[in-house]
């Protein structure tokens, strides 16, 4: 289906794609004929023009994706810029192509639209085993203890158990990595590193949040290794503190497990979200 104002674009847009062997079953003009048409030709695919009168291809993709939010919205437009592209990401469209268009690049986005996206299963089969891994060498290599690992859980919401490191993931896909541990707990371990009693609150803060983040840079690390393709790095801590927080992801499922070692228990938690598909 063609979303676009101009009719001479649909009809080009329309030529491109049945020679690349597509049926064009529905075109929409504005925000007015868009879900109806929609619901009425049930496309695959939805390619989306921004600059348009009345309501934007932001408005229109905004306005589909809560009809349906199965949509497949390829925007495909003139305007490519960092304000664009970032509103469209947040929106939640598919795939971006700018005009002019090429036939074989716009096969070769709507071709990974569809097709199972096997580089995201093979992050979802590998993070949860490097994650671990990564935080058990970590214990291992700052405090020279052993760590064993409880059952595997799907996150739903957790209790914290007093101080919470979130580490977000950047990437081909976007992600989330959560440490959270006992106050207690994060005491042991920074006597252990510092190799003294930590000094104050912060100081015990700041060991939670610079060992978060090496756990997570040393399981980016070996993800990134084992496949390029993933490009994963991990940006600057948060810390929450206070035992009546409550741990959850409204935006990603979290794949958890616990820890336990001398200092106490940890709970380390890792999920990532499929995003955008492709962007040309």
């Amino acid at each position: 289906m063609i979303v676009d104002d101009s009719a001479f674009s649909r009809v080009i847009l329309a030529d491109s794609l049945q020679q690349e062997g597509y049926e064009v079953v529905g075109e929409a003009d504005c925000l007015e004929s868009l879900v109806e048409t929609y619901s009425q030709c049930k496309p695959d695919i939805v390619t989306m023009d921004i600059a348009m009168p009345g309501a934007d291809g932001f408005e229109c993709s905004k306005v589909l994706l809560a009809h349906d939010s199965r949509a497949k919205i390829i925007i495909i437009s003139s305007m490519k810029d960092k304000e664009t592209e970032a509103e469209v990401r947040r929106i939640g469209v598919v795939g971006y192509v700018q005009k002019p268009v090429e036939s074989e690049v716009l096969k070769r986005v709507i071709t990974g639209v569809m097709s199972p996206d096997r580089l995201y299963e093979q992050l979802e089969n590998w993070s949860i085993d490097m994650f671990q891994e990564a935080l058990a060498q970590s214990i291992t290599r700052m405090t020279k203890t052993a760590t064993t690992f409880s059952e595997r859980t799907q996150l739903d919401r957790e209790v914290s158990q007093g101080i919470t490191v979130v580490i977000g993931i950047i990437g081909h896909y976007s992600g989330s990595m959560i440490l959270d541990l006992s106050r207690e707990t994060a005491e042991k371990m920074a006597a252990v590193i510092l190799h003294r009693p930590a000094k104050n609150q912060e100081e015990v803060m700041a060991m939670a949040a610079e060992f978060a983040n090496i756990v997570g840079g040393v399981a980016c690390s070996m993800l990134n290794k084992k496949e390029p393709a993933f490009g994963l790095r991990v940006s600057p801590p948060s810390v929450f503190y206070g035992e009546q927080t409550k741990i959850a992801s409204p935006t990603i499922q979290l794949q958890g497990i616990y820890a336990n070692n001398d200092f106490g228990r940890i709970y380390l938690g890792i999920g990532f979200k499929k995003g955008i598909v492709l962007w040309m």
